[in-house]
This record gives structure tokens, sequence and C-alpha cells, in this order.
């Protein structure tokens, strides 16, 4: 699809709710407004979002694998059961996002903001979120297996039965959060605040220092 016509498409569908298929992939969109687009099935694979503003979008099933949305601004954006593998999205704004039910291996979200974000069921395994911050998230059920986490905010979020095994968490901020049903085994856990954390029930490996 050119480049004309995927933005076209995407122009409509601020009018005209989730217009279906649109396929921008491999597209240069740098520094592109997408913002209130509303999109069923969207393909994205390769797009260069770099810069880009796509704040309220609604993504539905979309593909963003190997996506560039380094710098985005993705505030109140929705990713609903959307395909995010080796996203790279660094110092992107994600703040008040809804990224639900979606999985992101290997992406690199490092100095990300996802402050009042929703992250609930998605998979992030091996994904770096590093200097991030994930403040007063809702992020229950997630799955943040194997992910560097190295100097993270996750404070004052809900992480309840989300797993973190095998992940890096050192220097995180993991204070006043609900941590409860949180599966930690084999994380490194070097010098993280757990200040006022709830961690009723979480699994730790044996003798884990907390």
């Amino acid at each position: 699809m050119s480049k004309q016509t995927a933005l076209a498409l995407l122009e409509e569908s601020r009018v005209q709710d989730k217009v279906e298929g649109v396929d921008i992939s491999g597209l240069d969109l740098t520094q592109t407004d997408i913002s209130e687009t509303s999109t069923e099935r969207l393909k994205g694979t390769g797009v260069i979002l770099r810069a880009g503003i796509l704040d309220l979008a609604y993504f539905l099933d979309a593909d963003f694998t190997s996506a560039n949305l380094d710098g985005a601004s993705c505030n109140q954006t929705a990713f609903f059961d959307c395909i995010l593998h080796q996203v790279t999205a660094t110092n992107a704004d994600f703040t008040h996002a809804n990224i639900s039910a979606s999985s992101g291996t290997e992406c690199d979200f490092s100095s990300s903001e996802f402050d009042n974000a929703t992250l609930w069921a998605s998979i992030f395994v091996k994904s770096n979120f590093s200097d991030a911050t994930l403040t007063q998230v809702e992020a229950s059920s997630a799955c943040f297996d194997e992910a560097n986490l190295t100097n993270a905010d996750l404070s004052d979020g809900n992480f309840t039965e989300t797993v973190f095994r095998k992940a890096n968490l050192t220097g995180a901020n993991l204070s006043s959060g609900n941590f409860t049903g949180c599966d930690f085994t084999g994380a490194i856990l070097t010098d993280v605040n757990w200040d006022n954390a709830t961690l009723t029930g979480a699994k730790f490996d044996p003798g884990a220092v907390i």
C-alpha cells in the first residue's frame, strides 16, 4: 500500500470507526501525526514512526513487529490484542496508554514513560525497560520474564499475579506497589526498593533477601 493511500485511510478512520486492513508496513512515517485514528488489523511491520504522534489512537489486532517508535507520543493510545515483537520505542511517551492482551517480546522501551498506563495480561518477555517509569500502572497478569528492568520505577502500581521470572530488577523502585502472587524466581533483586510493597503470596528463590 502506498504512503498516500495508507494516510488517506488513516485520515478516514478518524471519522469512521475501526477502518480495517490499513497497511503501513515498511513506510517511513517519521514525525507523522496519526493521532485519534481507529483501526482494526492494521499491518505495521517495520514501520518507522519515530517521533510520531499517536495520541488517542485505537489499534485492535494490529501487527507492529519490528516497528520503530523512538520518541513517539502514545498518550492515551490503545493497543488491544496487538503484536509488538521487537518494537523499538526508546524515550517514548505511553502515559495513560492501554496495552492490553498484547505481546511485546524483545522490545526496547528503555527510558520511556508508562505512568498510569494499563498493561493488563500483556507479555514483555526479554524486553528492555531500563530507566523506564511505570508508576501507578495497572499491570496485573502481565509477563516480564527475563526483562531488563534495571533502575525502572514501578512504584504504586498493581502487578497482581504478574511474573518476573529471571528479570533483572537491579536498582528498581517497587515501593508501595501491589505484587500479590507475583513470581520473582530467578530474578536479580539487587538494591530493589521494596518500601511498603505488598508481597502476599509472592514467590522468590530460597534465601532471597527482600
